[in-house]
């Protein structure tokens, strides 16, 4: 038994560069992965996501990638985001009758205007990337475990509890009934008498009333139902 909330990281240092992973996860239906990271690593980001896929199944799970490189780094220009943009300043001039020229420094401001040369991340550094990703899965597997066996404790000292008080549940359900008929019977005797009438009570029908109201209350299914599950669960957490 695991729990679905968890907390991993994940560290390497060579020479030349540093990583840091830290990924953090919460109850989701499906596997969503959000990743927090500079526009440099995206060319990573299929590799991520395919290594924390091939680990975990489902959940929110938030990684960020903290990393220093000692060497050089080369960009890119992006060239069809530069070239949208600029198109779209021309159109707004046209369309509005704007004065003015695009500024550089604008530009050179843009998400993702720049990128790293993809031949600029090399084996090396992506290894060890992966190697902090590995780490920080497992140390986030590791809590998980722990907080699902106390968790799984937790419940089953619950249960226990619950299944303890099963049996004064039962012999008091079964009296249920005549509780029923005795205050039925109080209260009426109680109406008739503030009334001063002379009605004499129908048996025949308080018994209908008591036995409508029982069937009302029986939990007997309740009670096998609850029985059945907490066998369950001791069946497969044992």
């Amino acid at each position: 038994m695991k729990s679905m909330s968890g907390f991993g990281r994940g560290a390497i240092n060579e020479r030349t560069f540093a990583v840091n992973i830290e990924l953090k996860t919460v109850n989701n239906r499906f596997l969503d992965i959000a990743l927090k990271f500079s526009s440099e690593m995206q060319v990573l980001e299929s590799n991520i996501k395919q290594l924390i896929g091939s680990r975990l199944s489902r959940g929110r799970v938030e990684v960020n990638l903290q990393y220093d490189r000692s060497n050089e780094i080369n960009y890119e220009l992006n060239r069809p985001l530069i070239v949208g943009y600029l198109s779209a300043i021309k159109n707004m001039q046209d369309e509005f009758s704007l004065s003015g020229e695009p500024d550089l420094n604008v530009i050179a401001r843009l998400p993702n205007v720049l990128l790293p040369k993809k031949d600029d991340l090399d084996e090396n550094f992506i290894e060890g990337v992966e190697r902090a990703l590995t780490d920080a899965l497992d140390d986030l597997e590791k809590m998980r475990e722990m907080e699902g066996r106390m968790l799984k404790e937790e419940l089953q000292m619950r249960l226990n509890e619950i299944e303890n008080r099963l049996p004064l549940i039962e012999v008091e359900a079964a009296n249920i009934s005549e509780e029923y008929r005795q205050r039925l019977t109080k209260r009426i005797g109680e109406m008739l008498a503030k009334s001063e009438s002379q009605i004499e009570l129908d048996q025949s029908r308080l018994a209908q009333e008591i036995a409508y109201l029982s069937d009302r209350a029986d939990i007997s299914e309740e009670i096998a139902r609850l029985t059945t599950h907490i066998r369950t669960f001791s069946n497969h957490n044992g």
